[in-house]
């Protein structure tokens, strides 16, 4: 099991490596299945990174590299307006993603919640911090916004 931070700008939160590949593969299904978010260029182009690299990161969250997609307030509008509707998706087909992927809707919606709170920079979210302030001990008995792995 490995940890990992989300970060975006000032604000960042930990996460289990696996909340991220698990978002960057189910948020890519969503933005092909709707015709809205499929007709949005820079998250298509972020969809196709999220493709490529789910599963590949060696240091997690912060390697969703939501900077170089999230350039204006536009732009973090509307990623806000699909990560509303990708937590509706999640929590309409529940029983189908966790037999798919292991973990409760309300662990994916969590986690989509958190990144928003770090996106739009909400402190009074309890898993998001300052990404200057980013402690590095003891950082792995944080509470986290996925499912508890247990290691074998």
């Amino acid at each position: 099991m490995s940890y990992s931070m989300f970060v975006f700008r000032a604000n960042a939160a930990y996460a289990h490596d696996i909340q991220q590949d698990t978002f960057m593969a189910l948020a890519a299904m969503y933005v092909e299945a709707s015709p809205v978010y499929r007709e949005v260029a820079w998250l298509r182009d972020w969809q196709a990174f999220w493709i490529e690299a789910a599963g590949n990161q060696g240091n997690g969250c912060s390697d969703l590299d939501p900077q170089k997609y999230l350039t204006d307030d536009d732009r973090i509008g509307l990623f806000r307006e699909f990560l509303s509707d990708y937590r509706s998706w999640v929590s309409a087909t529940a029983a189908s993603l966790k037999l798919i992927t292991g973990y409760d809707a309300d662990k994916l919606v969590d986690f989509t919640e958190t990144m928003e709170a770090v996106v739009t920079g909400d402190r009074t979210n309890p898993r998001v911090i300052p990404s200057h302030a980013v402690p590095f001990e003891n950082w792995m008995n944080e509470p986290f916004a996925g499912p508890s792995q247990t290691l074998t």
